[in-house]
């Protein structure tokens, strides 16, 4: 009866060898997971939040422009990143290419790209712009921790299209 108990102990002690690194790379993969969502909602937030202010313009004002805009990015991601390249001014509508248009992103870096219409610099006189498209672009590289074997690279981007 004694050997028979004793045998069981060691078998739980083997499957538990297998399978706890099964589990801890499940684990391990949901909390990336969730990092990594983490990181697309907020440059989401970002680009939006400077979409609104770049066409924040009133009836005597001008618009803030792209380095106040550039500063209002840089704070929203300064939470998942401190590497944000930006901005980075195409003159043509979206979609734009990377290595053209702006720099691809790489591994826990943001590259802001911006659309103004026809105005230079997001500012100009109200009437010129009244109703053209503002497009704002935040690109990003997300590397995970190495605990899946690391230098995996997602990049991505969020979008956010207003008008003045």
């Amino acid at each position: 009866m004694r050997e028979g108990l004793r045998g069981r102990g060691g078998q739980a002690l083997v499957e538990l060898a297998i399978s706890l690194p099964i589990l801890v790379i499940l684990v391990a993969g949901v909390l990336e997971l969730g990092r990594g969502y983490s990181f697309a909602m907020e440059t989401s937030d970002a680009a939006r939040d400077a979409a609104r202010y770049v066409a924040g313009k009133t009836a005597t004002t001008n618009g803030p422009g792209l380095a106040a805009m550039c500063s209002l990015v840089t704070a929203d991601l300064a939470v998942v990143t401190t590497s944000v390249s930006c901005p980075t001014q195409v003159s043509h509508a979206p979609p734009f290419v990377a290595g053209v248009d702006y720099t691809k992103p790489v591994a826990g870096q943001a590259v802001v790209a911006v659309y103004c219409g026809t105005s230079l610099n997001c500012t100009g006189s109200i009437p010129t712009l009244y109703q053209s498209e503002v497009d704002v672009y935040v690109y990003y590289g997300f590397s995970d921790l190495n605990i899946l074997g690391g230098g995996i690279t997602i990049t991505g981007s969020s979008r956010a299209t207003t008008a003045w």
